[in-house]
């Protein structure tokens, strides 16, 4: 049996560890974890571009026991080139709301925005890395994913 909502919640803040590079609150009945994966300008030759990626985990509990998923994501570049005597500039968005599961890695010179890094900069992201542990805690609770007619879980 899971316990309840309002101790379930209660003790959301132990997720949140030192060096970990997402963290986790409470909002109503739900549990976000929050990963702004990649926040940086990269310079190549003839256009600098900044690239902001980031990455939501939602589990909503429900009054049975069960948790259900999704996620959000949001990424946004913008950048300026020049190339035969001419300049460009360049904007783009894209989200998305459902399920979803994803890795990535990118390497570039430029700067990390988070950390001040300059040079060769990374971004790594691994959907895993954030929704293991926000799963093992609700489980720990005694709560149950709830599947959909999509589920994979």
């Amino acid at each position: 049996m899971a316990t309840d909502i309002a101790t379930t919640l209660a003790g959301v803040g132990v997720l949140n560890r030192p060096g970990q590079p997402f963290a986790y609150w409470v909002e109503g009945r739900s549990i976000v974890g929050r990963w702004l994966w990649q926040d940086q300008t990269l310079i190549n030759p003839g256009a600098v571009t900044d690239e902001v990626r980031e990455f939501m985990f939602i589990c909503d509990l429900n009054d049975d026991g069960t948790y259900k998923e999704h996620t959000k994501e949001h990424s946004a570049t913008s950048g300026v080139s020049a190339s035969g005597g001419k300049v460009g500039f360049g904007f783009g968005t894209s989200s998305f709301s459902g399920n979803s599961t994803g890795k990535s890695f990118s390497l570039g010179l430029g700067r990390d925005n988070q950390t001040g890094q300059v040079g060769v900069v990374k971004a790594q992201f691994d959907s895993d890395w954030i929704k293991r542990p926000l799963r093992e805690y609700l489980a720990a609770y005694g709560w149950k994913a709830k599947g959909g007619l999509f589920s994979r879980r």
